[in-house]
């Protein structure tokens, strides 16, 4: 176990904010639905067969493309059109069950994610991800620690939604560079904030 329902259990003694704001007028989830939610997914990464775990989206497609972010298996990907090239590209063996936590994390916070917010919102999933992987080379054989560190952002978001009352929007202007080690780094030129 990874100790999820522990590291929870600081955020629901947390007080909770006025019933009002709980829910908007949009019916949006409550925050402990969402939260809930989240920890029911981090109860199934515990689960003994994780390669078991497929969304329902996945029969067309097994692995992440969209919201600039590509999920995949195959290392030597090329953006094969200038749509994609300054797509985040997370590269690793376990592209699959990263993609079913991605379309979970997707669903849960389905009535939060609207265009103005998703790039940011799966790009810091994707960043999570790629600052895993850095600093866990070469890659684990179990899909574990690379899902728990990207649902551990789900969760900052989860934050960001109470302390905010929403997902902030993405970034009007962002530079995309590239390292000589092929590292992504995107900075919000609005802000200056930088993120490997």
């Amino acid at each position: 176990m990874f100790g999820f329902d522990r590291k929870l259990t600081a955020m629901k003694k947390r007080p909770k904010r006025n019933s009002d704001r709980d829910r908007d007028t949009h019916g949006r989830p409550d925050f402990d639905q969402l939260q809930n939610a989240l920890i029911r997914l981090g109860q199934r990464v515990d689960a003994r067969n994780i390669s078991a775990l497929r969304h329902a989206d996945q029969s067309d497609q097994d692995e992440w493309t969209g919201a600039d972010v590509v999920i995949t298996s195959d290392f030597a990907w090329k953006p094969s059109s200038w749509v994609h090239e300054h797509d985040l590209v997370v590269r690793t063996h376990h592209a699959v069950q990263l993609t079913w936590l991605f379309l979970e994390i997707r669903d849960a916070f389905s009535l939060w994610i609207y265009r103005g917010n998703k790039y940011g919102f799966y790009g810091a999933l994707a960043q999570a991800a790629l600052d895993h992987l850095a600093a866990h080379q070469p890659e684990a054989g179990n899909p574990r620690p690379l899902l728990c560190a990207v649902l551990t952002r789900a969760f900052l978001s989860l934050q960001g939604i109470r302390d905010q009352g929403g997902i902030p929007d993405n970034a009007p202007i962002v530079l995309h560079l590239q390292d000589a080690e092929g590292r992504q780094r995107r900075i919000d030129l609005r802000t200056g904030e930088a993120s490997w």
